[in-house]
């Protein structure tokens, strides 16, 4: 064979051996392998399959209490009553029944019930009066009235009989002279004269007659007032223990509804949010949100299809934007009503409108949500 033939037969044997070697190659590389394969797709373990996910929110422990005026919810509705001075800020802890904030009712309120304290201690002060009975030197003060008052009798009923014989004398006189007018014995004046003092007598005879039964009165009040005095009668003490309780009942009535003008912390907690500001109108919202932010919770929207892997005691994963890491939880209460979603996820895949079931789980930490009441996060429920 000559040099040039032996040359192209070696090039075409290395060629021919070259694409041989390349194919080979080839399929080797993108042709999948079994083991390959299942080691890129390990097998689901059986926590991952069980595990319970949703979306949830957090709430204090009995979930947000809203504070409202007890005259406006006595009334059933919100009816006017307005905010005169809230006595805490957002973020305070509080304790059950600590004043939150006074309704511009309260000063008015105030005064009746201070005026109603007053009459209970006047009526009370009254029956003291009435069960101990009258003091010895009232008593003696009033027999030398009544002394007295038999003492002046005697001296109306003597100038009574002395102005009464001045009146007779007097009409005796001037019935004389009359008939002596009349026969011409005496004149006109002489019988004038005698008329004035008939007038003047009979005007002072009625005077001394009102003394005498003026006397009688007041001698006879004298001893009423002595005996009424000196006896404790049961009427007595009934009726002023009957003013007592009268005046106790308006009393308390007064303190009920000045208590109705402040608004009190039903349960410790912290002040989540003021909704009525001084001079403002209480609305719906009422006038504060408090919450028990000591424990809180998280409030999983469990899919209905997914409920029946759910059970008090299970621990929970949850995490969200707003804290680092992840947080860990007990599952607290299982809903037993079934009710459309409330927390919706932002991913425009998910469904909106799924019907789920509210489960409760008490965090093992709070502090570092305790300010984070509605907060949206994910919640995974391990088997």
């Amino acid at each position: 064979m000559k040099p040039a033939g032996a040359r192209a037969v070696l090039i075409g044997s290395a060629i021919a051996l070259a694409v041989t070697g390349f194919g080979i190659f080839s399929y080797s590389i993108f042709r999948p392998s079994s083991q390959s394969s299942s080691a890129q797709t390990p097998t689901p373990q059986p926590d991952q399959v069980d595990t319970v996910s949703a979306l949830g929110r957090l709430e204090p422990e009995g979930g947000v209490i809203k504070v409202s005026a007890p005259t406006a919810s006595a009334a059933g509705g919100f009816g006017g009553s307005r905010v005169q001075r809230v006595l805490v800020k957002e973020g305070a802890k509080v304790k059950a029944n600590q004043p939150l904030a006074v309704l511009d009712t309260y000063d008015t309120l105030l005064a009746s019930a201070m005026q109603a304290e007053a009459q209970v201690k006047e009526a009370e002060s009254r029956l003291a009066q009435v069960q101990a009975g009258a003091k010895q030197g009232d008593i003696n003060a009033q027999r030398a009235t009544v002394l007295r008052a038999q003492a002046e009798l005697p001296k109306a009923e003597a100038e009574f009989f002395k102005v009464d014989a001045e009146y007779q004398k007097a009409k005796r006189d001037y019935d004389r002279f009359s008939m002596l007018y009349k026969q011409g014995a005496v004149n006109d004046l002489e019988v004038s004269n005698r008329k004035l003092t008939l007038d003047t007598t009979e005007k002072q005879r009625q005077q001394a007659t009102q003394a005498v039964e003026q006397a009688r009165l007041e001698l006879e009040g004298a001893k009423q007032t002595l005996s009424s005095v000196a006896e404790v009668r049961p009427t007595d003490i009934q009726q002023a223990q009957a003013t007592v309780q009268v005046a106790m009942a308006n009393f308390q009535r007064s303190k009920a509804d000045l208590d109705k003008a402040i608004v009190r912390a039903p349960s410790d907690g912290q002040v989540l949010k003021i909704h009525a500001e001084p001079g403002e109108v209480v609305g719906n919202d009422g006038v504060i949100d408090l919450g028990r932010t000591n424990q809180m919770y998280v409030v999983a929207e469990i899919d209905e299809t997914s409920i029946n892997r759910v059970k008090a005691g299970q621990r929970a994963k949850i995490t969200g934007f707003a804290f680092p890491g992840e947080m860990t939880g007990t599952v607290d209460r299982v809903g037993l009503q079934i009710r459309k979603n409330e927390v919706l996820n932002t991913d425009p895949v998910d469904k909106t409108d799924t019907r789920v079931v509210e489960v409760k789980i008490r965090l093992d930490n709070s502090e570092p949500v305790a300010g984070l009441t509605n907060l949206q996060v994910k919640v995974a429920i391990a088997p």
